[in-house]
């Protein structure tokens, strides 16, 4: 930013060289102090936002756009977390997302009679994905089709452009894979019409990063073994008979949330449901993680 020139330093203060180090050293000095106070002092929110500079990176996305991609996040699939924030942080030691589309997910809020049971269109809404993640939508929309439209630039997944086609009930979207580091928007346009007649659109989002960071699993049979990571949603009162069935299947349970839905009282569900966050080690494989959610989901009540 700065040029400066020994010989004209030289010229001014002769030839003694402890002369031109105390000058360079002076003018260092000065810019380093003006950089670091900026005429505006130093406090602890200054030293927060040093630190919060340091946990991103930004990275040039297809768009050439300069895109804030959350790097240093630490992975996390906590049940309470994803229902709070509705976003998930996968490490880089899982392969396979599959992306839950819950029962009642193609109504917008505040439709009274048939309102969806939680505020989220996916199960994640959002999910922080390595580059190379394997993600697969999975239909819990009981008696509704629905059908995945994924945006970006071309080759930045694969396969490119992609169309899910028609997913109906427990039934998997063929997967996708990112290829690069970016930000992902998707959208199921073939939903209710009534819902559509009212501004309601099913949209989720997927940030692709270089994860440096693993996800170690709350589950002590999962800890480093968690390939593949999802989200199923069951009734809290029958939680535990579905949580069993999991595991009988072969997955572990790394957490569980409950809360009161936004539907309220439904016929053969109550009021409350219960997010379960599962996982699925290398032996299981993604056909036979697809299979074991296609068995579990006409077990539920929801209609």
């Amino acid at each position: 930013m700065f040029n400066v020139n020994i010989i004209d330093l030289k010229r001014f203060h002769g030839n003694t060289p402890n002369k031109v180090v105390s000058f360079c050293g002076l003018i260092v000095f000065s810019i380093a102090a003006s950089l670091f106070y900026g005429g505006v002092g130093y406090s602890h929110s200054n030293e927060n936002n040093i630190n919060y500079a340091f946990a991103q990176a930004t990275t040039v996305g297809e768009n050439g756009q300069n895109q804030q991609l959350t790097q240093q996040l630490q992975p996390s699939i906590n049940a309470q977390t994803i229902f709070e924030t509705k976003t998930a942080v996968l490490g880089n030691n899982v392969k396979n997302l599959i992306i839950l589309i819950p029962d009642e997910a193609h109504h917008g809020n505040g439709e009274a009679k048939e309102a969806r049971f939680i505020e989220q269109s996916f199960l994640p809404q959002k999910a922080i994905v390595n580059k190379g993640t394997n993600v697969i939508w999975f239909s819990g929309d009981v008696s509704h089709e629905h059908k995945i439209i994924l945006n970006g630039a071309p080759n930045s997944f694969s396969p490119s452009p992609y169309d899910s086609g028609v997913l109906t009930e427990f039934t998997p979207s063929h997967p996708v894979i990112f290829n690069a580091v970016g930000n992902y928007d998707y959208s199921s346009p073939e939903i209710d019409q009534k819902a559509e007649q009212k501004g309601f659109v099913m949209r989720g989002d997927i940030v692709v990063t270089d994860q440096p960071n693993k996800l170690m699993s709350s589950s002590v049979n999962s800890a480093t073994n968690a390939d593949t990571v999802g989200i199923y949603m069951v009734p809290t009162k029958q939680a535990d008979e579905y949580i069993s069935q999991f595991k009988g299947k072969g997955f572990s349970i790394d957490s569980t949330y409950s809360f009161k839905d936004v539907r309220g009282l439904a016929r053969g569900t109550g009021s409350e449901q219960t997010l379960v966050v599962w996982t699925a080690g290398p032996n299981m494989g993604v056909d036979n993680v697809l299979a074991a959610l296609k068995e579990i989901g006409p077990t539920l009540p929801y209609k």
